[in-house]
């Protein structure tokens, strides 16, 4: 499971951002306290401390970020005051001088224990308030064999090969010269995406017989043409057959054939 790209479990859990002043919610929203309990690398953390990190140690990446805020609050108050326009034609809006103590985004120094290792060694994470925490209850799940939080890396790996099995044998299933993407038979009278070189799905048809339905209506026809013509490309496949048109009117740049 994700969520923005990020890795979450799949029990129950709430997200909160640290329980500080000026972490970019209302006040008494819930947050983040000491003695919560936090995902971090798919393992449950005890918070131990909370700090605010010294303006005079805050980490590069921080200050640079900082730094970029108050030179665009700059730049907008110079163009406000030069009667600069918005693109809507109106007059630009004060914007109130960023206070380095209410960024939202400034580094907060998080103290973390295993929660399954009270004696083991704290670790210290640097991250900032706006930063959403996954949370969980005390009665929490972890997997038995490799003590991670669900879905553990071991299922993830297992449904992603049982996935990769289904496909392969869809794909096997379908007759040679048939659409890669709905299995179905390509007629004389239907527009199709024909790409060159070696079939990356079904290498046993041989070379020039990775072909599509060119039709748009069905998007698991669309679908499977964009994802192939992406391998294809990877491989340098587009390279490899400079006689292949740039792009196609009815799909991806493979060549279209009656």
């Amino acid at each position: 499971m994700s969520r923005n790209g990020e890795w979450t479990t799949s029990q129950s859990r709430s997200f909160k951002r640290l329980a500080v002043p000026h972490n970019g919610y209302r006040e008494g929203v819930p947050g983040v306290e000491v003695g919560s309990i936090v995902v971090l690398e798919r393992q449950a953390w005890r918070v131990l401390e909370i700090r605010e990190k010294p303006e005079d140690l805050w980490p590069a990446d921080y200050e640079k970020a900082w730094q970029g805020v108050v030179s665009r609050w700059v730049e907008h108050e110079a163009a406000r005051a030069a009667g600069e326009l918005t693109p809507w034609g109106t007059p630009m809006a004060a914007q109130p001088e960023p206070v380095r103590s209410k960024w939202y985004y400034r580094p907060v120094n998080v103290v973390l224990q295993l929660v399954d290792q009270p004696k083991s060694k704290p670790r210290h994470v640097v991250t900032a308030p706006a930063y959403k925490w996954q949370t969980l209850p005390e009665h929490f799940v972890v997997c038995r064999v490799c003590h991670e939080l669900p879905p553990c890396r071991h299922v993830e790996t297992e449904e992603t090969v049982n996935r990769e099995v289904e496909k392969a044998e869809r794909l096997m299933a379908i007759p040679r010269g048939a659409c890669l993407g709905c299995g179905e038979a390509i007629t004389s009278r239907m527009k199709a995406i024909r790409f060159p070189g070696p079939n990356l799905w079904r290498p046993d048809w041989g070379l020039d017989s990775a072909v599509f339905h060119a039709r748009r209506s069905r998007e698991e026809c669309s679908t499977a043409a964009w994802r192939y013509e992406e391998q294809w490309k990877a491989q340098g496949l587009d390279k490899l057959n400079p006689e292949l048109p740039e792009g196609g009117s009815s799909g991806p740049g493979g060549q279209q054939a009656a």
